[in-house]
């Protein structure tokens, strides 16, 4: 499907967690692209990142202990701060002229941007300083998402974008009374152009085919955005006033699991009313996915030759280009230009 290239972009952003996973005062440890990272809050509740091993005896240091200002290692006491610098060392004697403050771990650039935590993988272990920004979640400041749905797909980041980004797989795998119905299917038309970080498919009319748009009330368009390493980011405007924002974003476990989490957020009064079937329909649409991501797993097992066809896998071929510029960039140490064109694509769903 693509040339051999690296699994997983350096020098970019990745979404770590929902911010209200990470309590003040408490460390949580996770594996992202095959590393294990520590996060915390400090006592100003800032989220932190850094290499979740020890570099004394590489105990890992979530199973410390955390005062807000340092992590103690639990085997020998080191200290470290929220930025990977040693500060202590309780087995040296007082008149050592060791300088501590030269070991250090791996620390990782970390934001919390509308309660949602990223970490900055950077190419080189030394660097500190991120590239590039953040996605823009499309929410102004005070504004949080409602809910999260979290599920891990078994299988790598390419395989979960693919399916993240494949319009073609909703006839046979979202068949269900509250979206769409196998008999329904009609020709699309959609209109693409390329942005900074990928490509978006440009504000339309939602399809009329797909009932969980009928509900909405006013005229309504959308605006779909994709960007690398794998972030879908839904817009909808309902009249002048009201948006729903909807973002699905792919976070590498290691080479067999993608994390996937489901963010939602409206301003429209009657969510307030639906809100738990909403969500138990939401649970049921990517309940869906993972079912077939199961079988998707089985499939890959003997890593078979897979094909890309015609326009709606179109995408698809996208995202390995882009991917394929952007590491091309890290190597050149150059600016990242995204080389898309504008495109109309048609496929049948």
């Amino acid at each position: 499907m693509a040339a051999q290239q690296p699994l997983y972009l350096k020098n970019i952003w990745y979404l770590a967690m929902y911010g209200g996973n990470l309590k003040k005062g408490k460390l949580l440890s996770k594996e992202i692209l095959g590393e294990k990272i520590v996060f915390g809050r400090d006592k100003t509740g800032k989220p932190f990142a850094m290499k979740d091993n020890c570099p004394h005896r590489g105990v890992p240091l979530s199973y410390g202990w955390f005062d807000g200002d340092h992590i103690q290692c639990c085997y020998h006491g080191w200290k470290f701060d929220t930025d990977g610098i040693c500060r202590e060392i309780p087995a040296l004697a007082p008149d050592s002229s060791i300088n501590v403050c030269k070991i250090r771990t791996q620390s990782y650039p970390c934001r919390e941007i509308n309660k949602t935590i990223w970490i900055y993988f950077p190419e080189k272990k030394s660097a500190f300083e991120p590239k590039v920004q953040p996605p823009d979640l499309l929410l102004n400041a005070p504004e949080n998402f409602r809910h999260v749905e979290t599920v891990i797909l078994p299988c790598n980041i390419d395989h979960s974008v693919i399916g993240l980004i494949d319009p073609a797989h909703v006839t046979f795998v979202h068949q269900s009374w509250f979206w769409r119905s196998s008999k329904s299917l009609r020709i699309k038309e959609k209109k693409f152009e390329p942005t900074p970080m990928g490509f978006k498919m440009s504000r339309h009319k939602p399809s009329s085919n797909s009932k969980g748009y009928k509900v909405l009330n006013g005229h309504t368009s959308t605006e779909i955005n994709f960007e690398i390493p794998g972030n879908r980011i839904e817009h909808i405007s309902v009249g002048e006033k009201n948006k729903i924002i909807s973002i699905t974003t792919l976070t590498p476990l290691n080479e067999n699991e993608t994390e996937l989490n489901q963010f939602f957020y409206s301003s429209l009064n009657i969510v307030n009313f639906i809100w738990w079937p909403l969500k138990k329909l939401g649970k049921t649409f990517i309940g869906q996915d993972l079912d077939v991501f199961n079988k998707l797993k089985e499939g890959l097992q003997k890593n078979p030759k897979l094909l890309l066809v015609g326009d709606p896998d179109t995408q698809a071929r996208w995202y390995y280009d882009l991917k394929k510029q952007w590491q091309q960039a890290q190597e050149d140490n150059t600016p990242f230009t995204n080389r898309l064109n504008p495109q109309i694509l048609h496929w049948v769903t």
